[in-house]
């Protein structure tokens, strides 16, 4: 009996997440009438990909979603190349306040990040990054949270793994990539696509470091769109259904991935 409760449960739960995803792509395929209509309607009354032509033929909407996800994928290979070393070396090398800085790092998760925008923008500025691919990414590449979730990984693993390692000749780097960075890939997966998704949604900082709209970002493209204004609202809706599949093909490979990394290291 408990088991089918926690079956009915985890069925609703999944029933209340995932509704608003799947009203979203129902009303993608709305006509205005649809909109119009007098009664609150979920299925629309014909298919039809007629939004979905009418959002990928805006002129920079293929141009945002480039924009996203190079940006994205930068940011999250960047800060994976960042995060490994820092924990890396916070676990693995010993050296005079290392408990200091792994306490600052901690410390940098209770700082708003709206409290930063000020002088970030500054800095980016005065780089001359404004309008760049670099400018956007750039004071995200590190994130106290991915250091510190390899820190805790990294410090309940084995040190006699990289003693030995030392031992056959191999050095730090060679340990950390070969090694330490296989060893840990479901940690590294995680990373891989907790930064991907936030750089994808992120809204506030693009918006203020670019200023053309062949650098606008997805998520602020699909404010600009103007199809809601034309009273084309089930274009809107087609726009963001598109948007989605990135974290859908994402959610998929690292899925696998994960799964793939547990159940090596399982055998091992």
């Amino acid at each position: 009996m408990s088991k089918a409760i926690r079956t009915i449960l985890a069925a609703l739960l999944a029933a209340i997440i995932a509704f608003p995803f799947l009203y979203g792509f129902s009303t993608s395929f709305f006509s205005v009438v649809d909109f119009t209509d007098s009664q609150a309607r979920f299925l629309p009354s014909a298919i039809s990909l007629r939004n979905y032509a009418l959002a990928l033929s805006h002129r920079h909407f293929p141009r945002y979603v480039l924009n996203s996800t190079i940006t994205s994928v930068m940011l999250s290979l960047l800060r994976l190349a960042v995060s490994i070393p820092a924990a890396f070396a916070l676990t693995h090398l010993r050296f005079r306040g290392q408990r200091l800085i792994a306490g600052i790092i901690m410390a940098t998760l209770f700082i708003p990040s709206d409290v930063l925008l000020y002088e970030n923008y500054s800095t980016i500025a005065s780089m001359g990054l404004l309008d760049s691919y670099m400018g956007i990414i750039l004071p995200s590449i590190f994130s106290g949270a991915s250091v510190l979730m390899l820190y805790g990984a990294f410090l309940a693993g084995d040190r006699d793994v990289y003693d030995a390692a030392r031992i056959d000749g191999a050095g730090d780097l060679r340990y950390m990539w070969q090694i330490l960075t296989p060893l840990y890939s479901p940690f590294d997966a995680a990373i891989l696509i907790q930064s991907f998704i936030s750089s994808f949604n992120s809204y506030l900082w693009p918006l203020i470091v670019t200023n053309r709209d062949r650098m606008r970002t997805v998520q602020i493209g699909l404010t600009m769109l103007g199809f809601a204004e034309e009273g084309e609202k089930g274009a809107q809706f087609a726009a963001a259904m598109i948007v989605t599949i990135p974290f859908l093909a994402l959610l998929a490979a690292g899925r696998n991935m994960i799964m793939k990394a547990l159940v090596d290291t399982k055998e091992d």
